[in-house]
Order: structure tokens, then sequence, then C-alpha cells
């Protein structure tokens, strides 16, 4: 029954994709790539799994591509102009949204994520597309970043305060978009702490793993590669594990890099607690030739030699249960919505569009009530505005509305 609804539901895309107005929908190209990722993943026997994770994903498809044909009718005069160029911020912000939902369902349905990257996996190779960037972080231009002085100075005083060479955790929790990530990243760029602190970590737990894989055996690996082990090595290492796996073995190793250094590690964007990095101000290592029976990271971790853990989350639940409820920084949205403003501002004109053109400050209440105090929806909305307002940038054959 879910096979032939999924049948059904991808005619009925296909055929709404080819209709003679389909190309000046926004996102087009975006919905051939995706009719191109379902086409190749139905070619082989799709199973029970796979085939409800279609079917929802074309239910939405279908909702978002009429939704779509709608828009693009009210505000484009088709026999003039076929592209879609909109100022209007409802229509902005659904543009951003429906590209978001495009981009998870074509990375859920492409055929990479349904069995051939698992078996892969699972011979231990660190071969894959992992992008570089979720194991780095980027530096942050402070005179862009507004209202976090206070939370950036007090966790630099927390890291960099003298002590006996303890462990100290740090939690930053605040909801989504509302800075977390970018105070993180001011932080483990700050000179100071650079200074103190090496190596330094940056681990992105809500991207860790891709479908199928084991997220405590990627993370291993992931953190001995970005401290200069070979991955030849590291291979060697997860082979050489019977009863465990690997696991015990990538821990010990691990174990080996961090000892008698001042560690800093941002685990980033943690969305659920699980046993395996939970409590990570534990001490107490296992004896030699008992890591196998002690699969946890935080015996991973020295603790007497000043290292640090800052952990980023939505949830002040999920922090607290990985670094105790002592060193807690809440990140609340701007009240007043004068940060937002600034940071929507650097957003939109950062193209080399006037600051005065005369759109913007007629927008300017709409613009702030639509962030909703939130940092990134700023600058979200600033990026897709100057795309709308930018006659440059218009221009090109692909661009943020026309992917």
């Amino acid at each position: 029954m879910a096979v032939a609804m999924v049948q059904f539901l991808m005619e009925k895309f296909v055929d709404a994709l080819e209709e003679e107005d389909s190309s000046a929908v926004p996102f087009h190209a975006l919905f051939q790539g995706i009719k191109e990722d379902l086409r190749v993943t139905m070619r082989s026997s799709v199973p029970l799994g796979t085939a409800d994770l279609l079917r929802d994903s074309l239910y939405d498809l279908n909702d978002i591509l009429i939704e779509c044909r709608t828009l693009s009718k009210k505000h484009t005069d088709l026999k003039q102009r076929k592209r879609v160029r909109l100022s209007s911020m409802s229509s902005l912000w659904f543009l951003y949204k429906a590209r978001k939902r495009l981009q998870a369902i074509k990375h859920s349905i492409q055929p990479r994520n349904h069995g051939a990257v698992d078996q892969n996996y699972s011979s231990g190779s660190l071969s894959g597309d992992m992008e570089f960037d979720r194991w780095t972080s980027r530096s942050v231009d402070k005179s862009k970043v507004y209202g976090l002085d206070d939370q950036l100075n007090a966790i630099e005083r927390m890291l960099l305060e003298e002590d006996s060479g303890g462990f100290k955790g740090i939690g930053v929790v605040g909801m989504g978009g509302v800075g977390k990530t970018v105070l993180a990243q001011m932080i483990f760029n700050s000179p100071p702490v650079r200074r103190l602190f090496f190596p330094r970590l940056w681990v992105c737990m809500s991207q860790t793993a891709k479908r199928g894989r084991d997220v405590r055996r990627e993370m291993l690996e992931r953190m001995l590669m970005a401290l200069g082990v070979e991955e030849e090595a590291i291979t060697s290492i997860s082979e050489a594990g019977a009863g465990s796996g690997g696991l015990a073995e990538l821990m010990f190793a691990l174990h080996l890099q961090l000892m008698n250094k001042r560690y800093l590690i941002v685990f980033d964007d943690v969305w659920n607690i699980d046993e395996w990095y939970e409590g990570l101000m534990s001490s107490g290592l296992p004896d030699e030739g008992e890591w196998a029976g002690h699969l946890r990271l935080d015996r991973v971790l020295p603790k007497d030699c000043g290292g640090s853990v800052i952990v980023t989350s939505r949830l002040e639940e999920v922090a607290v249960k990985m670094v105790g409820k002592e060193n807690m920084c809440r990140i609340e949205p701007d009240k007043d919505g004068e940060c937002c403003w600034n940071i929507f501002m650097d957003s939109v004109t950062k193209g080399g569009l006037a600051g005065d053109h005369p759109t913007l400050g007629s927008m300017k209440t709409e613009i702030v009530d639509r962030c909703g105090g939130l940092p990134l929806a700023a600058k979200t909305i600033g990026e897709i505005l100057r795309r709308s307002l930018s006659p440059a940038e218009n221009s090109e054959p692909e661009n943020e509305l026309h992917p």
C-alpha cells in the first residue's frame, strides 16, 4: 500500500513540474534535482521503511510546489517576467522556510542515504562526504556581533581564571538562532583562549554522524584526525578492537592524545542526551585493559591538566546532564530589537546595497517583529531581502530565490 501511494504521489509531483508555467516557480532547479534523486531511489526495490519516508517526503513536496506556484502567480506577471522578485516580508519569510524544507527533503531522499553508506561505513572506512566545517570553527567578525559582550566576557573569565589545573565544563543554552554557536566561536577563537588552550577541538553534535553510522565511532575518529593522527593509524587502531568493535581502542588513543595537555573542546548544538557523552564532569579512569567495559566519553577526557569543555544546546537539561549546573550561560532573545536591526542592516548592505534604500526604513518595524529577537533570523532575512532588492544579484541566473 505504501509503495503504491509513493508511485501515485510521484506521478502527481512529476506532472505538476511539467506544467507549462512551472519554470517560473521559485526553486524550480531544486525541485528538478529532487525529482531526479527520487527516480534513482525508486529504480531499485524500495524497503518498507524507505517507502514510508518517500511517501511523507512526496506529500510535503506536492504541498510546497502548490504553495510556490500560488506565490508565483500572486507576485509575477508571467507574460512579462519569468522571475519572482518580492519585497513583502511574509513572502520572503515563506521562501526562506520553503528552501529549508526542500533542502531537508533532498538530503533525506538522496540514494546514498539508503543502504550504500551504511555498508561502506560498517567496513571501518573513514571515507565519505562528511563536510569538514562540521569539525572546525570559522572566525567571527566581532564588529558584526551585537549583544553578546557580557556573556563573552563572563565565559572567558571562567576559562582563564587561575586554578589548580582541574577540569571545567561550561554550558551555553538558549532557543535556536539566538546566538549560541556564534558566542562559542568567539570564545574558541579569542586570542587569550588560543594562547592558553592547546589543542582546541570543535565538534558539531547535531550533524556528527550520517544515517546508519555509529556516532561514538565517528566522533572519536574525527577528533583523532583533528589532532593530527593519520587516517591509516586510526583505521588500524579501530580494527584492532574485538569485543568493543574498536571503540575501546579509539577511546584510549584519544585519551593518550589529550594527556598532559590543556585542551578545549566545544560540543556544539547538542540536541539529545546520550549515555555515551553525559556526565562529562565525572572523574576516574578505567584500569589498564578495562576500557571496553567503560564506553563513556567522560572516561576519555583527562581531568588534571586544566582542560575544559563547552556545550551549546537549545535544551538546558541536556547541557546540565553533560556539564552540570554550576557554569551555565543563558542567552535570551533581543528584547528591544536593536541588535537584530543592526545585524539585519549589516547583512542587507553587505553586497553594496545602500543603507538608506527607501524600502528598508519603511519595513523596520515589520522586520524587527518578524525576527522575534533572534539574530539568525535577522541575518537570514537580510540576505534574502538583499537579493530581492539588488538588481545586480537578481540578474544572476541562479540566486537564493531560484536555486
